[in-house]
């Protein structure tokens, strides 16, 4: 059991490494939704996402250009809190608390969609259940920002980004 919980400790510090790496000084302080440019949104098109709007603010390749971050946030306009539990992924088992793993990257150019990195573990790099700010419920006149990471080819230089429920937000340029 204490091997276990090593392993899985280290492998949760590498993880969160990796990713610290992967974004560079940016990274040391966390940013608010109000810091992020908005390059591309799409309505809610569900019963579930009515009120909501997703958009997408970053999609920023590590040095490598084999690593895809991109930063997306959800705002519900409507008068009610939206717990949002549609967002996980059906195609890969994912381990844990995997709740925005169905977002994905699509390249309209090859006509592939990219899931979201799994790690080690089996859990998906993506906002959720490894961040003590994480928030699955989005109140009235909120915006809550999330992440997701993609493994893609080096040559991709824009993606349509995928979020259930929603429109695809298309034409999203790569830096």
């Amino acid at each position: 059991m204490q091997t276990a919980t090593r392993t899985l400790g280290l492998i949760t510090t590498a993880s969160i490494t990796t990713l610290t790496l992967f974004m560079g000084a940016s990274a040391s302080a966390a940013p608010t939704q109000n810091d992020f440019e908005i390059l591309g949104t799409a309505p809610g098109n569900e019963a579930n996402s009515s009120s909501l709007t997703a958009e997408v603010n970053l999609a920023e390749k590590n040095g490598s250009g084999n690593l895809l971050a991109v930063t997306w946030s959800i705002e519900n306009t409507g008068s009610e809190p939206v717990v949002l539990t549609w967002l996980t992924d059906l195609s890969y088992t994912y381990s844990g608390g995997s709740y925005f793993s169905g977002v994905t990257a699509f390249s309209p150019e090859t006509e592939t969609r990219y899931h979201p990195i799994m790690d080690g573990t089996g859990e998906c790099l993506c906002a959720g259940n490894v961040s003590d700010d994480f928030k699955q419920r989005v109140d009235s006149d909120e915006k809550m920002t999330y992440w997701s990471m993609y493994s893609v080819p080096s040559d991709l230089e824009t993606i349509s980004v995928e979020i259930p429920g929603f429109d695809p937000i298309e034409d999203i340029p790569i830096s």
